[in-house]
């Protein structure tokens, strides 16, 4: 997001007619409003993360006051307030919600959810949206109750979530931060729920997957036990238990192998030694060198040697 665009009732519309969502704009200083009025000024992202999972991520800067009324289905909801704040009425339960607080509620023809948001403000919210099929793939069992509940963003997942929004890189990682994100606002929701009911052990599954698909596509990146359990909201010991459980190695361990198995294929490819650590994930060529020989039980050069030979 690093582009600042100016959002005018059309726009707004057009995102309605896209979210079933209606939006009103109220009468400010004896001024209506026409399809052209600025509303706000800022930068809005949309991502996909999975099938029926969707991210919508806002940084506004809101010039003139306006309403929304949610009309569509949604399995679950995520609202979480990164700064400013929205007036919410659910279902006749009215309250603000502040800068580090989430909402997590469910939508359907029975619940609805208005939001009155203040002009002169700097609005800076994620909206993350399951439909049935995504909650039965994430959480391996149907949420059984609608009614909604408000809760207090840990500091750790706030700047997670600050960063994450900031970050800048490829598509593709971007995408898997960001599943990596919305795994973790999911069970800190689930953690302060009391209505909610899920299958813990399906929901660990998933998060475990992402750790092990992430260590598999980005091996040379600077990956710690701590960044690993805060992407999988875990802690460090609870990672390292179910992970070898799960795969029979240790987080840390299970990188040390994937690094020297790319470094191993970058030399049969024809890479130097100083390039496949590097590539690899290895700061120091020497560390690269001794770790590639007791695993394999050849140096990195005799295998390069060897390679050329045959070739």
């Amino acid at each position: 997001m690093t582009i600042s665009t100016r959002y005018t009732v059309d726009h707004f519309l057009g995102y309605g007619r896209r979210y079933s969502i209606d939006y009103c704009f109220p009468i400010t200083s004896n001024a209506a409003c026409t399809p052209k009025t600025s509303i706000a000024q800022g930068r809005v992202e949309e991502v996909s993360l999975a099938a029926g999972v969707e991210l919508f991520i806002s940084d506004l800067d809101v010039l003139r006051p306006y309403q929304s009324f949610s009309k569509g289905n949604t399995d679950l909801l995520i609202v979480v307030m990164l700064e400013g704040c929205a007036h919410f009425d659910i279902d006749g339960q009215k309250r603000w919600i502040t800068a580090g607080e989430a909402c997590w509620l469910r939508l359907d023809t029975g619940l609805t959810l208005s939001a009155f948001h203040p002009a002169n403000q700097r609005l800076r919210t994620l909206c993350l949206s399951l439909d049935a099929p995504a909650v039965q793939a994430w959480y391996g069992s149907y949420i059984s109750s609608t009614s909604p509940h408000v809760w207090q963003l840990s500091p750790g997942l706030q700047l997670t979530i600050d960063e994450a929004c900031c970050a800048s890189s490829s598509d593709e990682s971007q995408r898997m931060r960001f599943q990596g994100l919305a795994l973790q606002i999911i069970a800190q929701g689930l953690d302060c729920r009391s209505p909610y009911t899920a299958d813990s052990g399906a929901l660990y599954r998933q998060r475990l997957a992402l750790i092990r698909r992430w260590l598999d596509e980005e091996p040379s990146f600077d990956h710690t036990l701590q960044r690993l359990a805060d992407r999988a909201a875990m802690s460090p010991s609870t990672l390292m238990r179910h992970f070898k459980m799960a795969y029979g190695l240790a987080p840390i361990d299970y990188l040390r192998k994937r690094r020297l198995s790319l470094a191993r294929e970058l030399l049969l490819s024809g890479h130097s030694v100083q390039q496949a650590a590097h590539l690899s994930g290895y700061r120091h060529a020497s560390n690269f060198i001794t770790a590639f020989k007791k695993n394999y039980g050849i140096s990195p050069g005799a295998l390069t040697e060897s390679s050329l030979e045959r070739s």
